[in-house]
C-alpha cells in the first residue's frame, strides 16, 4: 500500500512547499482541536509497526523530565494515511512519516487548521527514515514542545489574571488562568493556587534570594538551586506540624540554563518533599539572574496532585513562569 503513502505525501508536500494556504485564506482556516501534548502521526502499518515506529514511541513517547512517575512526552495516537483527511486533518500537532523516492523533511504551520504545526519527514526506505527521525528527534521535540506552550498560554489568555501586587514587590508580572487564587501576597513572597478537582493543587511562589546565592559562573547549579529553595524557599510555606517544603534529594534534578526576558535563568526540574511527611510532587523552578536589582529572583511551579497524571499540570505552570515581564516603574499598590 506504498501508493498511498506517496500520494499523501505529495499532497502535503505540495502544501508545504507551495504554500497553498495564503496570509489572506489562513484567516478562514477551521480551528484545530487537540488535547496539549496530544500528537497524532501518519503512517502506513507496516511502518508504525516496525522499527520506525518503535523509534518514534521511544523518542516522543519517552519520559518527561522532573516527574515523580513516568509519563510521556507526548500522548501519541496513530493514524493511517488514507483516514488522515477531512476531520483528522484539524489535528494540531502532527508528524506524517512515509517512505518516497526522496529523503526529505518539512515543516509547516497552519497548513490544514490554526494554530496547527505539522512535520514531514519521507525517506527511499525504512533505514533512511530512521536516519533522519534520529538526526531530527532532539530539534522536533523542541520545537513542538514551544508550539504546545504557546497554545497553552493562548488558552490561558481566554480568562487570564495578572496578579496585583507582584509588580510592586518584585517588579515582575506574570499571566496566569483566572482559576488561580491569592494564597498569600507579602512584599516577602507571593503565593499563588489553583484547587484541583481530584484532591490536589497547582502552586506557584515567587521569592527572591542573595545573589551570591548563585555564583554565575558555577559549572553545576543545580546544587546552589537545592541550597535556595531548602534555605530560603522552604521557610515560606505554611506546613503543618513544624515540616519543611524541600528537595527530595534522591531524584537527580534536570538543569539547564537559558536566556529568558533578557536574563540568565537557571531551569531545574525536580521533586519536592516534605522533611517528615509521606508527601511529594514535581516543581519548575526557574532561578532568574537579576544583575539590575542585585539579587536572585525565584519562579517557581509546583504540583501536589496525588490521584492525577501530573505532566500536563506541570507544563500549565511552565506556561506560566514563561510569561514573566520585568516592570521598569510598577505602580503602586492602591492607584
Amino acid at each position: 500500500m506504498i501508493h498511498k503513502s506517496i500520494s499523501i505525501v505529495l499532497m502535503i508536500a505540495l502544501v508545504l512547499a507551495c504554500g497553498q494556504n495564503t496570509k489572506n485564506d489562513r484567516t478562514f482556516l477551521p480551528e484545530s482541536v487537540g488535547a496539549i501534548n496530544a500528537l497524532q502521526v501518519v503512517a502506513e502499518d507496516a511502518l508504525w509497526n516496525g522499527p520506525v515506529g518503535d523509534s518514534i514511541r521511544e523518542w516522543f513517547a519517552g519520559a518527561t523530565p522532573g516527574l515523580p512517575q513516568s509519563e510521556p512526552l507526548f500522548s501519541i495516537s496513530h493514524l493511517t494515511p488514507e483516514l488522515f483527511s477531512d476531520f483528522a486533518r484539524h489535528s494540531r500537532l502532527n508528524l506524517v512519516i512515509a517512505l518516497a523516492d526522496q529523503d526529505t523533511s518539512a515543516l509547516k504551520s497552519n497548513a490544514y487548521a490554526r494554530p496547527q504545526l505539522l512535520a514531514l519527514v519521507q525517506g527511499t526506505s525504512q533505514a533512511s527514515l530512521l536516519s533522519q527521525l534520529s538526526r531530527k528527534k532532539t530539534s522536533l521535540i523542541a520545537q513542538m514542545k514551544a508550539f504546545e506552550l504557546k497554545e497553552r498560554q493562548r488558552r490561558t489568555r481566554i480568562s487570564p489574571k495578572t496578579p496585583e501586587g507582584l509588580a510592586e514587590d518584585f517588579g515582575v508580572e506574570i499571566q496566569m488562568p483566572s482559576a488561580y487564587r491569592t494564597a498569600a501576597g507579602t512584599p516577602k513572597y507571593h503565593w499563588f493556587r489553583k484547587e484541583l478537582a481530584d484532591n490536589g493543587s497547582t502552586n506557584i511562589l515567587v521569592y527572591e534570594a542573595p545573589t551570591e546565592m548563585l555564583p554565575r559562573d558555577t559549572e553545576y547549579p543545580g546544587k546552589y538551586i537545592r541550597h535556595i529553595r531548602d534555605a530560603v524557599g522552604s521557610k515560606l510555606l505554611p506546613v503543618e506540624d513544624d515540616s519543611r517544603f524541600i528537595t527530595d534529594t534522591t531524584y537527580v534534578p534536570e538543569v539547564a540554563v537559558e536566556n529568558i526576558a533578557g536574563r540568565q535563568v537557571v531551569v531545574t526540574r525536580g521533586i519536592w518533599t516534605l522533611n517528615d511527611a509521606y508527601m511529594a510532587g514535581p516543581f519548575l523552578n526557574m532561578a532568574i539572574r537579576d544583575t539590575v536589582k542585585n539579587r536572585v529572583l525565584i519562579l517557581e511551579g509546583f504540583s501536589y496532585a496525588p490521584a492525577m497524571a501530573k505532566r500536563d499540570l506541570q507544563f500549565e505552570l511552565e506556561s506560566i513562569l514563561r510569561t514573566v515581564k520585568f516592570i521598569d516603574h510598577p505602580t503602586p499598590k492602591g492607584e
